[in-house]
């Protein structure tokens, strides 16, 4: 009766612990095996664009004005 009654007490402080650790890192584990079991997306159709931009602001009351276009280009998800 001994035995079994200091293994209670030793074992229910192990399972809280272990409780608390799979409380805490369950839903991490579970986004990482979700991440590496995703499939990569497939290439998107449109690969380059370009965006003209203007940009008018005011400071000490001269007024500034930015004009250029943003060139933006898909190499792919990786490199």
């Amino acid at each position: 009766m001994k035995v079994r009654k200091s293994m209670l007490l030793l074992s229910i402080p192990l399972l809280l612990k272990f409780a608390i650790v799979v409380y805490i890192a369950l839903p991490w584990l579970l986004i990482f095996i979700g991440i590496q079991l995703e499939l990569n997306p497939s290439r998107p159709e449109i690969t380059y664009g370009k965006f003209p931009f203007r940009l008018e602001y005011e400071i000490n009351g001269q007024r500034k004005v930015i004009q250029d276009t943003l060139i933006c280009e898909y190499d792919g998800w990786f490199r």
